[in-house]
């Protein structure tokens, strides 16, 4: 017997194209890491395949629309943290949590961008000797509506000179209003 194992794996090349590889009892496919640390591929019978030599599975089911929503929910979480942009069931619950911190922070975006320009509004008028408050009440009275706040904070920050001259206009139609 060990005789006829030697002659096996001497003439392996030989037996192994055509089907007379019957002589090795029949294994169920098996991956092995070599030494080399390539995948090596076992036979149904436990010969040795060739790296171009593919193998046919035959009774293959397609998941169709499965397959892709699970591709599209990992192509959504990916660079997760851990598992979660790999594993599906974990990837969907990261995902859904994900969802709900961005319906939260749209709103808290705005919330930051009107804090940032009242800032700005603020120490672009403390320069001209009106608090925030002050400024914009005159503001609301003057009735020059076509600047908003976005558009005095960026006045304020990018273009002074313009701003000072938006101050000076508020403070006169103040002042002249009785």
């Amino acid at each position: 017997k060990n005789i006829q194992i030697i002659i096996m794996s001497f003439l392996s090349p030989l037996l192994r194209r055509t089907s007379m590889c019957t002589m090795m009892p029949i294994m169920t496919p098996a991956y092995h890491r070599g030494s080399l640390n390539r995948l090596v591929l076992f036979s149904r019978n436990n010969m040795l395949l060739d790296q171009k030599q593919q193998i046919t599975i035959t009774n293959l089911q397609s998941r169709g629309m499965a397959s892709k929503k699970h591709r599209a929910v990992l192509r959504q979480s990916k660079g997760f943290r851990g598992r979660a942009n790999r594993c599906f069931t974990l990837a969907i619950g990261r995902l859904e949590k994900s969802w709900q911190y961005a319906y939260r922070d749209r709103k808290v975006k705005k919330r930051d961008m009107r804090r940032l320009w009242i800032e700005r509004i603020n120490a672009g008028v403390r320069q001209h000797g009106l608090s925030y408050s002050v400024f914009m009440n005159k503001w609301r009275k003057s009735g020059v509506f076509d600047v908003d706040r976005k558009i005095m904070a960026d006045l304020a920050m990018n273009e002074p000179f313009s701003f000072k001259a938006l101050v000076d206009v508020i403070k006169m139609k103040t002042s002249a209003a009785p």
